[in-house]
């Protein structure tokens, strides 16, 4: 549970429904869709509502979500054993640390699900990217767009025409320690010298 003034976010995994891609239809996601193939979404429900924030004031009500899905890129892995965060949509003034949790949560999630490796981009005009190292991951380059930009084939519109390269995100999901939420004592296991 994470806290902000006297709202406090329930996080969990969810499938990713029609409430889900509402959330993120609505959220104002730069990318201003909601990613259509997700496998599953890790959600921060509101547990109190907030006077702070006015689209919060609903126990309950989705207030942060981050969708995982297949990989977009075609070329990597389409099997499930690499999965791509697709979407995090946030209400602004969030608890601290929400983005992270979000992505923590679901790439243990992935690992539970047999996945290899956690993949992520970001357009570094929009944000950062400290939320993917603070959820374990580490920078592995940048891509160019196409030539024709970031709509996912010759003449569709996508929502970003900037073509400004992304930062690509990476995980190795079989390396996790067993995460375990901030709220409780961390839980490692030590098996032939591997943290799991």
């Amino acid at each position: 549970m994470s806290r902000f003034g006297n709202m406090a976010l329930v996080f969990s995994v969810e499938s990713y429904g029609a409430e889900a891609k509402r959330f993120v239809r609505s959220s104002g996601h730069y990318l201003g869709k909601e990613d259509p193939g997700g496998y599953f979404a890790v959600c921060g429900r509101v547990d109190r509502p907030s006077d702070l924030l006015p689209d919060t004031r609903v126990s309950g009500a989705i207030a942060a979500i981050a969708v995982f899905g297949r990989p977009k890129a075609r070329r990597l892995p389409q099997d499930g054993s690499w999965i791509e965060n697709t979407r995090t949509a946030i209400l602004d003034g969030p608890p601290k640390g929400t983005a992270s949790e979000l992505l923590r949560r679901g790439w243990a999630e992935a690992a539970k699900r047999g996945a290899v490796k956690g993949l992520a981009y970001h357009a570094r005009a929009k944000h950062t990217g400290c939320c993917y190292r603070k959820a374990g991951m580490h920078k592995a380059g940048t891509v160019n767009p196409p030539a024709h930009g970031w709509s996912s084939r010759k003449g569709r519109t996508s929502a970003e025409q900037t073509g400004e390269p992304k930062r690509r995100w990476l995980i190795d999901l079989t390396k996790m320690v067993e995460y375990c939420p901030a709220e409780h004592a961390p839980r490692q296991r030590k098996i032939e010298g591997v943290l799991i």
